[in-house]
């Protein structure tokens, strides 16, 4: 009886050890709901380009589209990785939750500085959430859920990317201000001279 026992523990053990490996190998979720912060709302029902994005949230560089996908029976993709993720929206007639999945390698990943992601509806206020996911590793599902549960339905989201800025510490900020002001003086004193 002790081998019986002992060969049936040594399966469940190897069977709970491949299991174990499969659920951390597929990654984990990372979670998207109207309270994630950071985020920015706003009632502009238009299709917000990179740019208007970009002033929103106050980033200073270029962001572009990496990821973009419509709901809807034949949802078009896009973007620079449209052929690296593919996107679930549920319930999908009138979705208020969608998952943003990377296909796997070879296909090449997200890994940019700067990430957010935009999450659309159109007339409802608010009418888009946009959100700081930089954490996010590029492979991870996005599990974006609860938006417009009463009313309304996503209909598109999209991951946009840029490089990450650096912003100069406060005592770089004095030496650049103090240079500008010696400039300044030396160049006041050249022109009085002149006079």
């Amino acid at each position: 009886m002790n081998k019986n026992k002992g060969g049936i523990l040594s399966v469940v053990a190897a069977a709970g050890l491949l299991i174990g490996m499969l659920t951390s190998a597929q990654g984990s979720d990372y979670l998207v709901t109207p309270t994630t912060t950071p985020n920015w709302t706003g009632t502009d029902n238009s299709n917000l380009n990179p740019s208007e994005i970009a002033t929103l949230v106050g980033y200073f560089g270029t962001l572009s589209e990496a990821y973009i996908m419509n709901a809807g029976t034949g949802g078009t993709e896009g973007g620079t990785y449209a052929d690296s993720y593919h996107t679930t929206f549920s319930p999908p007639s009138d979705p208020s939750g969608a998952q943003i999945i990377y296909d796997g390698s070879p296909d090449p990943y997200i890994s940019a500085g700067q990430i957010y992601l935009y999450v659309k509806d159109g007339n409802q206020n608010p009418a888009y959430y946009i959100f700081d996911i930089s954490t996010w590793n590029g492979t991870d599902t996005i599990d974006v859920q609860g938006f417009w549960l009463q009313n309304g339905a996503i209909s598109h989201v999209t991951i946009l990317t840029g490089p990450r800025i650096a912003v100069p510490d406060g005592g770089s900020v004095l030496t650049m201000l103090g240079m500008a002001m010696v400039l300044i003086e030396g160049f006041r004193r050249r022109v009085a001279n002149r006079s």
